[in-house]
């Protein structure tokens, strides 16, 4: 075992740095969750959520279930951090880029499931969880709400009007994306683009 600066010791023999866990240990604590994410991917290809127990993620992440529970409570909790994980994601993108075209916002979606948001994508898909699902569509409508619709040209009468539209408009595209998800995502999102756009009519201010 090695000391650090200040002479102390870890129990498991890495260093204590003064602002916490050293670098040695840190890198396992990313390793192991990147492991983790991968074979919920794998899984979640041939096999519902519901289905995936905990011993199936860690028999194919080759972790123990102790490395597990440090990251996840259970498996609907790494669901959520990955959809919490890809909306901060989504946010902070339409935050840096001023998106002023609904084709732009809607690639962004797209290609974000196509990259960083794998496993989303297939909790999305026909092996998800419906309450993920509902949780996702819910994220959906607030995030319409609060970032999408203060850029746009839509006027409503009153709060329910509000309501039906983003209730539609969420679900419409919630229903595109995993049905593209759902065949094999065989077109590209600007293909999948083209196909929303013709069938909705509001614009950017």
């Amino acid at each position: 075992m090695k000391k650090c600066d200040n002479g102390q010791i870890d129990k498991i023999g890495f260093y204590v740095a003064r602002g916490g866990i050293n670098m040695k240990k840190d890198l396992r604590y990313q390793k192991t969750k990147i492991a983790i994410l991968r074979a919920i991917e794998v899984l979640l290809q041939n096999k519902d959520f519901e289905k995936i127990s905990i011993k199936d993620i860690c028999e194919t992440a080759q972790v123990s279930r102790s490395a597990f529970y440090l990251h996840y409570t259970d498996k609907y909790d790494l669901a959520k951090q990955c959809q919490l994980e890809l909306v901060e994601t989504g946010n902070r993108f339409i935050k840096e880029r001023v998106i002023t075209k609904r084709d732009k916002l809607m690639l962004t979606m797209l290609n974000l499931l196509l990259g960083e948001g794998k496993v989303m994508a297939l909790l999305i898909s026909s092996h998800g969880s419906s309450e993920i699902q509902e949780s996702i569509r819910a994220v959906m409508r607030q995030n319409m709400q609060k970032n999408i619709l203060p850029l746009t040209n839509i006027k409503f009468a009153n709060s329910t009007e509000e309501r039906y539209f983003l209730s539609f408009f969420s679900n419409a595209i919630f229903g595109v994306i995993q049905e593209w998800i759902n065949s094999g995502q065989k077109e590209s999102p600007e293909e999948i683009v083209a196909l929303v756009d013709k069938n909705f009519s509001f614009e950017f201010k």
